[in-house]
């Protein structure tokens, strides 16, 4: 009785160590991440206020108001105006590169869909999760028939 307890106390005195050294591991990955977060906070800050700039007036006019070129975002450049503002036709052959990439990648996924390899996948596993649910029809069919006679025989003794 007394080795009994004494293992007890044992075995007890491991899990509260044990159990301490994993609060300190946490305490101390809590605190790490409280470093990190603040070091984050402080970036972030510093972004804010760097991207922080008065918005840029439109570019002054000759005569036609519809030739007025309006810078979208100046976002990190201190100046009224971003040196290397994406000017229409750079932004026209942007969008249709971009559009251009999701084509292709879409081109490029449907063809590898639908190469002899893959449909060959695709059949093997049909076949075999057919064969899988034939198999699996006939022992329930037997499984039926045998619940089936047996409850006749059940019967028939009863009668």
């Amino acid at each position: 009785m007394e080795i009994v307890l004494l293992a007890g106390l044992i075995v007890l005195a491991g899990l509260l160590v044990a159990t301490a050294a994993a609060v300190r591991r946490t305490q101390r990955a809590l605190a790490a991440a409280r470093v990190e977060v603040e070091a984050l906070t402080r970036t972030v800050d510093e972004l804010v206020r760097a991207t922080q700039a008065p918005s840029p007036a439109p570019v002054e006019q000759d005569t036609d108001p519809s030739q007025a070129e309006y810078l979208i975002t100046s976002v990190g450049v201190p100046d009224d105006r971003a040196a290397d503002a994406v000017s229409g036709g750079q932004f026209v052959s942007l969008a249709a590169g971009e559009s251009l990439v999701q084509v292709l990648s879409l081109a490029y996924g449907v063809r590898r869909a639908l190469s002899a390899e893959s449909r060959n996948r695709i059949g093997f596993e049909i076949r075999r999760e057919v064969k899988r649910s034939r198999r699996q029809r006939r022992r329930d069919l037997k499984e039926a028939k045998r619940t089936l006679r047996a409850e006749e025989r059940v019967q028939m003794d009863a009668a």
